[in-house]
């Protein structure tokens, strides 16, 4: 349970997604911004984990059968999608005489399309924060080499930020009543 983290997320998705489509992110502040985002969530998701809602013990979520199977379909998809789009890359550069030296934007963008199923496998355990992490880890990715979404190209992304948020909210409420709970029965 990470209710503030998904705040958090779904409040990075609207971000990201406003920005890069409409802020056409030429410089290099606003760039390196948007390719931070999917490991400061990470990160935010990590920290909250360990230091705030499991501060009264490690406390694990019980997924059901669909759940997992959904998870590892996601990690599969992307798994695979990664391989090809990397596949492609190198062989659309080695066939034309260059090497990733001579485009380290490119090392960016390979090393997050590379990296996207494992973070989908450890870090995106629902549908929405798979669509939420997916997008921000695919939006950093172009980042490096100074593309971006257009307005309406993954208005998934903003809608799932949303309902992430509004999710994240009542779960946080609803972990503050049973700690207001816990504190009445310890007292």
């Amino acid at each position: 349970m990470r209710p503030v983290a998904s705040v958090i997320g779904g409040g990075f998705a609207v971000f990201a997604y406003f920005v890069g489509a409409l802020a056409a992110p030429h410089s290099l502040a606003v760039r390196l911004g948007l390719a931070l985002l999917p490991l400061v969530w990470i990160g935010s998701k990590e920290m909250l984990r360990l230091h705030y809602y499991q501060r009264f013990g490690r406390v694990g979520q019980v997924q059901t059968a669909a759940e997992r199977r959904w998870h590892l379909g996601f990690t599969i998809a992307t798994a695979v999608l990664s391989a090809g789009i990397v596949a492609v890359i190198l062989f659309g550069l080695a066939t034309r005489g260059r090497t990733l030296a001579n485009h380290p934007g490119v090392l960016g963008y390979l090393a997050y399309v590379g990296v996207m199923p494992l973070l989908v496998w450890y870090f995106m355990r629902t549908p929405l924060e798979f669509v939420v992490g997916v997008f921000l880890v695919a939006q950093a990715a172009l980042m490096f080499v100074g593309e971006h979404y257009s307005l309406w190209e993954q208005v998934q992304a903003p809608i799932a930020g949303v309902v992430l948020m509004a999710i994240g909210v009542k779960q946080h409420l609803d972990f503050r009543a049973l700690e207001r709970d816990l504190a009445r029965l310890g007292a």
